[in-house]
């Protein structure tokens, strides 16, 4: 049989050649990385010059360098840190991945840096059908973006263009959608939009507490009321499946499904938030793990994908114009955000026994262990998949931020989430190794135990 000639649509790492050329590239960059390292005064310098460009603290002393492996990162003085913060969930396969790294690197070399929605390159059709592969039959279009605040604009702006003149949106109590101007008035964080002209058009509804006599009852009421208030006014409500930056909480399914089917009913769109969730759950989108796909409108992804979509219906698909903009995206995002995708599908990481979902369980035996020997430095654990969040001590910011602060000193990167209480967040890559999540919670302990011992707190 003959040969096929390769398309222009297939991955350019399928050649031999290309790859061989890719992984020598990658070789001289790691080696030259080396190298490099900086004095500790040139570090400190280096710190102190990038605070003041920013204008800002950094929130970690951390300038990164170059992979060490796996969830480990080589800062720009040489040191190695175990990075379970992962850019806030960008990381998918960890630091220096050598398929990924690959990738990128013969993405780089081809025509643009950046693609267009004027000019799209093979890669914007890779991700795009990636992304459809798992979004079941009833979103059949997506728009690809940078940020992930950038696919919440567009959701936002289909919708309303969609129901007008309906202009209000309903989203749960500390929700976060994102830092533009209407996103940060979405966001239930009064401190991200301090200063900001706002319209008074969201309205909230309570998150699900498990703690509550009937917490579904309770916040379909409350959708109820502003339904009946605002009757006719209200575009469509935002559901961010798992609360990123409000804590890591989670709800059954049935909660959605008892508040996406009153939304259906009164013709208000239902858009999910997927920008941290997305690819983390134990399924590409967790609306699917959570078996709401036939009540879904809008969807949005950002984060692990390297850049950023909005998947709709049919219904949705907007009027010519109103969803434009100059960039799609990075080709190498693209080609990157489609690999991990496809290594999702072939290597095992989807489905209830996948290795996502083993990596939850392994946490969890991992959390349990810990705090039974500090249970009052450890409180309660949340999260889903490859999200994970536990309140160190009484939850309080300072206690916290010592904590992040202390593992980052003794070799582990972290990051905060939620408040009252306020929580350890841990986004760690989805191939994670055990000996990696051992060192991790060991870390863990040594910070606990030096935050106890600094403060005189019982652990």
């Amino acid at each position: 049989m003959a040969r096929r000639k390769a398309s222009p649509l297939d991955p350019l790492l399928d050649s031999p050649r290309v790859r061989e050329a890719a992984r020598a590239l990658i070789d001289a960059v790691a080696e030259e990385t080396q190298q490099r390292a900086l004095t500790p005064k040139q570090y400190q310098r280096a710190l102190r010059q990038l605070e003041r460009r920013r204008g800002r603290p950094l929130p970690l002393p951390a300038l990164l360098s170059g992979a060490a492996g796996g969830a480990r990162v080589r800062l720009a003085d040489g040191s190695t840190k175990l990075d379970f913060a992962g850019g806030i969930g960008v990381y998918g396969f960890g630091h220096g991945d050598a398929d990924l790294l690959e990738t990128a690197a013969v993405a780089a070399a081809c025509d643009t840096v950046f693609q267009g929605h004027l000019n799209p390159g093979p890669e914007y059709l890779r991700v795009t059908n990636a992304l459809l592969r798992h979004a079941g039959e009833h979103l059949q279009h997506v728009w690809l973006s940078l940020s992930g605040a950038m696919a919440n604009e567009n959701a936002l702006k289909l919708i309303l263009q969609k129901h007008h003149p309906a202009d209000r949106i309903i989203a749960f109590e500390r929700n976060f959608a994102g830092r533009t101007l209407s996103l940060s008035e979405i966001s239930d964080k009064p401190a991200y939009r301090e200063g900001l002209p706002l319209r008074g058009g969201v309205h909230y509804v309570p998150f699900y507490d498990p703690e509550a006599c009937d917490p579904i009852s309770h916040s379909v009421e409350v959708l109820d009321a502003h339904l009946h208030r605002h009757s006719g006014r209200i575009a469509a409500m935002c559901f961010e499946l798992v609360q990123g930056e409000g804590g890591f909480h989670t709800a059954p399914p049935e909660f959605f499904r008892g508040l996406m089917q009153r939304c259906r009913e009164e013709g208000v769109a239902v858009w999910v938030d997927e920008v941290q969730t997305f690819g983390r759950t134990g399924e590409l989108f967790a609306f699917r793990k959570l078996g709401l796909e036939d009540l879904v409108d809008v969807v949005t992804a950002g984060k692990l994908l390297q850049g950023s979509a909005v998947l709709f219906s049919k219904a949705y698909n907007p009027k010519a114009g109103l969803m434009a903009g100059t960039y799609a995206g990075s080709t190498v995002g693209m080609a990157v955000g489609a690999r991990i995708i496809e290594r999702l599908e072939t290597e095992g990481y989807l489905g209830p026994e996948g290795r996502i979902a083993c990596l939850a369980g392994r946490f969890e035996r991992r959390y349990e262990a810990l705090r039974k020997r500090a249970p009052r430095a450890l409180g309660p654990r949340s999260g889903l998949g490859a999200m994970q969040a536990f309140v160190p001590f009484d939850g309080s910011p300072e206690l916290a931020q010592a904590v992040v602060h202390a593992a980052f000193e003794e070799g582990l990167m972290l990051w905060l989430c939620g408040s009252q209480p306020t929580k350890l967040r841990m986004l760690p890559p989805l191939d994670t190794t055990d000996e990696e999540i051992e060192t991790a919670f060991n870390i863990l302990e040594k910070a606990l135990l030096r935050v106890a011992g600094e403060r005189d707190l019982p652990c």
